[in-house]
């Protein structure tokens, strides 16, 4: 999951990577997404704190949802360079806010913070 240059770049000069994690029961499009993710930025912004994110989005198809035990949907992922745990409880207010507006089932699977192990 953490491939990505910017990600790796972020762990290298921030020493970790934080991911919010959100499992969506239904086909979020690419428009959907960049509005949970303007929203949470735009929500970021006016509080202060720091919005450089990466969204990444994964469609779970049936093989999938059998190969981890769950349903088919989309995964959606929200990372930030450096430890932002503390951001949780608001990351999961917006997003949820606006997947509720959307009318999706959803499940927040968590968080997890990565670091370069160097």
């Amino acid at each position: 999951m953490f491939d990505d240059d910017i990600i790796q770049k972020w762990i290298l000069e921030k020493g970790r990577a934080t991911s919010f994690t959100f499992l969506i029961y239904g086909d979020l499009t690419d428009e959907q997404s960049e509005v949970l993710i303007r929203g949470l930025s735009f929500f970021l912004e006016i509080n202060g704190s720091d919005s450089e994110m990466v969204a990444s989005t994964e469609k779970i198809d049936e093989k999938r949802a059998v190969a981890w035990n769950t349903f088919q949907g989309t995964s959606l992922s929200i990372i930030f360079g450096g430890d932002r745990l503390s951001l949780e409880e608001h990351i999961i207010e917006v997003i949820t806010d606006g997947l509720n507006y959307l009318r999706f089932k959803y499940d927040y699977l968590g968080s997890n913070l990565s670091d370069s192990h160097v």
